[in-house]
């Protein structure tokens, strides 16, 4: 590779950065508009939490506003004992590719650009956050840190992530498991178009270790309901190869099975006590996640409560 084709390249990376960076941000910041014009008196992700008053601790450390409010006793924990560190994981398998030619971007982009604004929201509050994905095959790893710079290792990574081939999701989860240190948030970003038995045995293992759990599934309209009507040359994104299907055909199995799925997913969500946030890509995400944060906002002051 000549100079000229590195710079090239180097420039090219440069700006998809760029792009990336101003996109996440939009993302955040429509977010925390969002929060700020609601009813919610914060607009953080808020991941701290308070525990019960028991002999020993210190009187001081009493929540006396919280007190009020609930007529029990809380001591607020300390920064370092509350902060916990979050993982974002993006699935970068061929599927995530559709729809190629979409004008919203593909679901890859579209949960690319979703991760890249929680980690500008975690960042900017001072949480530790990390990131993983398979790319080209490999297990791309970027450990948990805070400040801001870190974004840009972030943007950086997810800038370079391009979908294609077959991405199972239940191995990285399992190879993410064996490079947690700590507890953690584990924030999954995917289609969740996987075996569905390695996904669920995944998020078990993931919740065994005591880690807190996110799934956003990012998928298009289309996929949701099927709305094709003509004999068409249907081509999977994992290397499936092509075949003609009459959708007429297709439409009732495939809208059972996708349903059958959804609804299998949100209540394995339920049973590991686990976020679920669905998105769909011809959807503002900023207006779907500030709905996501005020629903974990007022969950989290019910459980206190």
């Amino acid at each position: 590779m000549t100079f000229w084709q590195k710079k090239a390249e180097a420039l090219d990376l440069i700006s998809r950065i760029r792009n990336l960076e101003l996109k996440a941000r939009e993302v955040a910041e429509g977010a925390l508009i969002g929060l700020h014009r609601s009813r919610h008196r914060g607009s953080s992700i808020e991941f701290s939490e308070h525990k019960p008053y028991s002999p020993g601790d210190e009187i001081k450390m009493i929540d006396w506003k919280l007190f009020g409010k609930t007529d029990r006793y809380f001591i607020k924990q300390f920064e370092d004992e509350t902060r916990i560190q979050v993982y974002l994981v993006l699935d970068a398998s061929g599927s995530m590719a559709y729809p190629e030619d979409g004008l919203s971007g593909s679901k890859f982009e579209y949960g690319r650009v979703l991760m890249g604004a929680l980690a500008y929201l975690l960042l900017g509050q001072g949480d530790a956050a990390g990131a993983a994905l398979i790319n080209k095959g490999e297990f791309i790893w970027l450990p948990a840190r805070s400040g801001e710079r870190h974004f840009l290792e972030l943007a950086e990574l997810l800038a370079q992530a391009e979908p294609q081939g077959e991405t199972r999701l239940g191995p990285l989860i399992f190879e993410l498991i064996t490079r947690l240190k700590k507890r953690s948030l584990i924030i999954l970003i995917s289609d969740f178009f996987d075996p569905e038995n390695e996904i669920e045995a995944g998020l078990k293992m993931l919740r065994h270790h005591q880690n807190e759990l996110v799934l956003f599934q990012v998928i298009t309209r289309e996929e949701m309901e099927f709305p094709f009507d003509r004999m068409s040359w249907f081509e999977g994104l994992e290397n499936e190869g092509k075949v003609l299907i009459d959708p007429a055909q297709l439409r009732k199995k495939y809208l059972n099975t996708i349903h059958n799925w959804q609804a299998r997913l949100e209540r394995i969500c339920q049973e590991l006590s686990a976020d679920f946030q669905l998105f769909r890509t011809d959807q503002n995400p900023s207006a779907l996640l500030t709905a996501y944060l005020l629903y974990r906002s007022e969950t989290r002051r019910r459980r206190r409560g």
